[in-house]
C-alpha cells in the first residue's frame, strides 16, 4: 500500500493530464575509514545543494538531510516485484565530483547502506510536494570507470535489495564446526578423553 502525502498523492493523480516534475534523491552512508564511524553522503539530481527534512526509510523517523547538487545524477531502473529475486539498482555518478571521490576514496563504500528516495514538485510553480522512498539496499560494486582524454568517467554504484539480500544470504556458521564452537561450546569433543579410554572387546557387548 502506497503511504503518500497528501499533495504528492494528489500530484500523481493529476499526472496523466498536468505530467510530474521529480528529483531523485540519493543517501549513501559508508564508512569512515580509519575511525570506522558511518559517515552519510548524500546528492540529488538539482542544480543548488538541498537540506530538507526526510523520513528515513531505515528508522521511519524524520531528519534533517544535506543533498549536494549533482544533475549529472543517473539512477537507474528499479523494479518492483513480489518473489524472493534478489533484486538491483544502479547508481551513476560523474567520477570528478569531490562527492564521488569521497564516497570511494577518502570512506570505504562496501556494503553501505543506500536510499533512493523521490522529490516531487509542483509543475506549476516547482515547490516541494513530498517525498516517496524507492528503495532501500546496500552497495554491492562500486568499479570505476577511467575515461579516454578529453571525456568524462564515472562511478557505478550497483546497489542490491536489502531485505532479499539478507534473506538469501548463507550463513556459513549454520555449517561450520569452528562456527558452532563459538556459538554453542566445543560439543561434539566434549567427552573425547573420555571415549578414548573405552576398552571394547571385538565381538562383546560392552555392559
Amino acid at each position: 500500500m502506497l503511504n503518500a502525502p497528501a499533495a504528492v498523492a494528489a500530484a500523481l493523480a493529476a499526472a496523466p493530464e498536468k505530467g510530474l516534475s521529480e528529483r531523485r534523491l540519493v543517501y549513501v552512508t559508508v564508512t569512515d575509514r580509519a575511525t570506522r564511524d558511518p559517515v552519510p553522503v548524500g546528492a540529488w539530481t538539482g542544480d543548488e545543494d538541498l537540506t530538507m527534512q526526510i523520513i528515513s526509510a531505515t528508522t521511519g523517523l524524520e531528519e534533517t538531510r544535506t543533498y549536494y547538487a549533482m544533475p549529472a545524477l543517473k539512477v537507474g531502473e528499479i523494479t518492483c516485484t513480489t518473489d524472493m529475486t534478489v533484486q538491483s539498482a544502479s547508481i551513476e555518478m560523474p567520477q570528478i565530483a569531490d562527492v564521488v571521490q569521497a564516497l570511494i576514496r577518502t570512506h570505504d563504500a562496501r556494503l553501505a547502506r543506500v536510499e533512493i528516495h523521490t522529490l516531487y514538485l509542483d509543475v506549476d510553480t516547482g515547490q516541494q510536494l513530498g517525498t516517496l522512498v524507492d528503495w532501500v539496499g546496500e552497495v554491492d560494486k562500486a568499479p570505476i570507470r577511467t575515461p579516454p582524454v578529453g571525456e568524462e568517467g564515472a562511478a557505478t554504484f550497483r546497489t542490491v535489495s536489502d531485505l532479499m539480500s539478507m534473506l538469501t544470504r548463507i550463513n556459513p556458521r549454520k555449517s561450520s564446526y569452528e562456527g558452532q564452537k563459538l556459538r554453542q561450546g566445543d560439543e561434539w569433543g566434549k567427552y573425547a578423553s573420555t571415549a578414548g579410554n573405552w576398552k571394547l572387546p571385538w565381538g562383546q557387548k560392552n555392559t
